[in-house]
């Protein structure tokens, strides 16, 4: 199956009536907002995944999602509104220490992912980080970008440089992406598709701390958890 086959098949399944007369580099783009189609519960979203050589596992990925969501979905559909992203709510059985230990595990999984690559500079800025503290609320103006870029640039790097599967996954690059405009998020839900990876599922206390609603950032040491 071509890219543009199985895009095909996904625009049917999904009912977009997508025009696919176009260049396949502009496949992706075609698709940003595809799993919104599938609001409230995921109803459906099996005929995405079906063609993929990995695809069970990459829907158990993303179902978590649909169901920490549902609610606020179907309340917001009651008042004639679609939400645009996936924006889960805070989750009240979190509480601070929980949240703290989640972050806590987030900089550990990171830890092995440098030594994974070999990247001796990240491993010593996330060795700086020594503590968690959690807010409702942070200026990200405030944040340090010197770690949270050199993540981005490593597994930015180690995304384009692993063999895949499964290629045809690349068409859902903009879906992933258009779930929460959160560039982590999309490398957890594709983790399967990766030859090469850490045999630990690195992201998944950043993952298990978006489904709580909560994101993360970087200041002085610490890493700090606040409210979406």
């Amino acid at each position: 199956m071509t890219n543009f086959e199985y895009a095909s098949r996904i625009n049917e399944a999904a009912g977009l009536d997508l025009s696919l007369d176009c260049k396949e580099i502009d496949l992706q783009d075609k698709l940003y907002g595809l799993f919104q189609c599938f609001i409230p519960d995921g109803a459906g979203v099996e005929a995405v995944f079906a063609p993929l050589q990995n695809g069970t596992e990459l829907q158990a990925r993303i179902m978590p999602i649909y169901a920490v969501t549902a609610q606020q979905t179907q309340e917001a559909f009651d008042q004639g509104v679609a939400p645009g992203y996936f924006c889960p709510p805070q989750d009240p059985k979190f509480g601070g220490e929980a949240l703290k230990n989640l972050a806590l595990a987030h900089i550990r999984n990171l830890k092995i992912f440098a030594e994974f690559l070999g990247k001796s500079g990240l491993l010593k800025i996330l060795e700086q980080i020594k503590s968690a503290r959690v807010q409702e609320s942070f200026d990200l103006a405030d944040h340090e970008d010197e770690l949270a870029d050199a993540v981005y640039e490593a597994i930015t790097e180690w995304m384009i440089d692993s063999p895949k599967l499964d290629a045809k996954l690349w068409v859902l690059g903009e879906a992933y992406y258009s779930i929460n405009c959160d560039y982590l998020l999309p490398v957890y839900l594709q983790y399967p598709n990766y030859a090469q990876r850490p045999q630990e599922d690195f992201l998944k206390p950043y993952f298990e701390l978006y489904l709580a609603g909560r994101q993360i950032a970087f200041e002085r040491g610490e890493i700090v958890v606040f409210t979406h």
